[in-house]
């Protein structure tokens, strides 16, 4: 995949749009006009909370088997 502002190829694997996403805010995010900025900015917090959530079952494990344990009549 080409970047749309340096023409930079990325490699074709299975982190490529994590990969654009990450070179885009580190080479590109001042050249992005007012609303790709905010969608990028969305896409960063959105990213954020979803490895902030993984972590968290990892650590505490996934809320829905906890609360089915507590109220199960088992």
């Amino acid at each position: 995949m080409k970047c749309k502002y340096c023409k930079k190829i990325l490699s074709d694997d299975d982190d490529l749009v994590l990969n654009y996403f990450n070179h885009i805010e580190i080479n590109h995010y001042d050249s992005l006009d007012n609303e790709d900025k905010i969608m990028h900015d969305v896409r960063k917090k959105m990213l954020q909370s979803k490895n902030e959530s993984e972590l968290k079952k990892k650590n505490v494990g996934d809320s829905d088997l906890i609360f089915n344990a507590k109220n199960s009549e088992f």
